[in-house]
């Protein structure tokens, strides 16, 4: 990667928030297993609900963790083409990508705003441990509201850099 495509460095308190809230949702899964498997072959009693925790934690470490991989673009990409692009090309490929991301992140954060709120109607929970699906769902709406917004303030300085150097 050149100097000019450097990734810039973060390291501030929404960085540490994002990096708490992805990282102890993960500890949990780590711990949980665990003793589950430890409590299944040992004593034969597995602990009640395992299962759905760790599914909950798991889409909060993803969720929660999206936005700090957003910020960072750290996302998987793929790049067959870019060594054939010229500089003003490569930016505007990258405002592009950018605009499809904030509108998918968008769109991804609004259905699930709208099926946080179904749930919650429909008091919908989990089976073993009866946890409400409405509050984790809601969670992952806001953190996939923050990647939008993430996104979007990346292209903003992107288009509001060109107009300020045209």
């Amino acid at each position: 990667m050149s100097e000019t495509q450097a990734m810039p460095v973060h390291d501030d308190a929404l960085d540490r928030w994002l990096g708490w809230m992805s990282s102890v949702p993960l500890g949990l899964i780590v711990v949980l297993t665990f003793f589950d498997v430890f409590a299944r072959y040992v004593f034969s009693a597995p602990i009640k609900g395992s299962l759905e925790i760790i599914q909950y934690a798991m889409a909060l470490s993803i969720f929660a963790a999206l936005p700090l991989v957003t910020r960072h673009r750290g996302h998987v990409t793929v790049s067959l083409i870019d060594g054939l692009l010229g500089n003003s090309v490569m930016l505007w490929k990258t405002r592009i990508c950018d605009a499809i991301s904030f509108l998918a992140l968008a769109l991804m954060s609004w259905r699930l705003w709208i099926y946080a709120g179904e749930s919650i109607e429909q008091k919908q929970q989990t089976i073993v441990l009866a946890l409400p699906q409405g509050p984790l769902v809601y969670a992952l709406a806001v953190f996939a509201a923050v990647s939008s917004a993430l996104v979007f303030w990346g292209l903003w300085r992107s288009v509001s850099r060109q107009g300020a150097s045209s």
